[in-house]
């Protein structure tokens, strides 16, 4: 942690609430407070109230803050604005390191190659198989899976994630075994760009808030 968050006009800023994740920005900045954009989702405006206590996620260079703080009220300078309490506690978290959460989802993939060659992902010889996650991160993914992979083996995978599809392409680098001789195989994220890590990480938060909601536990 550190004193103060260093906010920025125009900078982005979301809003986790049970249904979702609402997207705002920053308009304004004074010692006490910050002012954001009514925060939209959808198409649908998130009428915050005097006094309520909202989770916040500030994305800052490589880094992503998450805090808790209340809503001060309204203003109005050409356009509504809803006035935040500047943050007095906060968590940073580096955007590679990021929280690994509990994430069953169906997952096909293929081998496109290992640490010494790679294969040509035009060739309609390539074969997808079928495999779930068991948990997911910003730099990887736990997959299970019946068909036999090897450390070093690069793959595509495409993972359904809150009603989209993520295209994503990874390394092999750890191997486990379940109670049934089945490959658990951990992957590193390869080639992934900074939007898809902010994607990733937003269904994290959205998915670390349902978790909460039953009591699920990540790791």
């Amino acid at each position: 942690m550190s004193d103060r968050i260093n906010f920025k006009i125009n900078e982005k800023m979301e809003i986790l609430m049970e249904d979702g994740i609402y997207k705002s920005n920053i308009q304004d900045i004074t010692e006490e407070y910050i002012a954001i954009s009514v925060p939209v989702k959808d198409g649908s405006y998130l009428p915050l109230r005097k006094g309520e206590t909202i989770e916040g996620v500030y994305y800052q260079g490589k880094a992503v803050y998450k805090f808790f703080t209340p809503v001060l009220g309204r203003k109005i300078d050409r356009i509504m604005m809803i006035t935040l309490k500047k943050p007095e506690k906060f968590i940073k978290i580096q955007r590679r390191n990021f929280v690994r959460v509990y994430f069953l989802s169906n997952i096909s993939f293929a081998v496109i190659g290992n640490k010494n060659e790679m294969i040509n992902i035009n060739d309609d010889e390539i074969t997808f198989y079928s495999g779930y996650s068991l948990d997911l991160s910003a730099s990887g993914i736990r997959l299970s899976t019946a068909k036999e992979l090897y450390l070093g083996d690069i793959i595509i995978m495409h993972i359904s994630i809150k009603e989209e599809t993520l295209n994503l392409k990874g390394k092999v680098v750890r191997i486990e075994k379940d109670e049934n001789n089945k490959g658990i195989y951990g992957i590193c994220f390869l080639d992934i760009d900074n939007k898809t890590v902010d994607k990733i990480m937003r269904i994290l938060f959205q998915i670390m808030r349902e978790q909460r909601k039953l009591g699920v536990e990540g790791d």
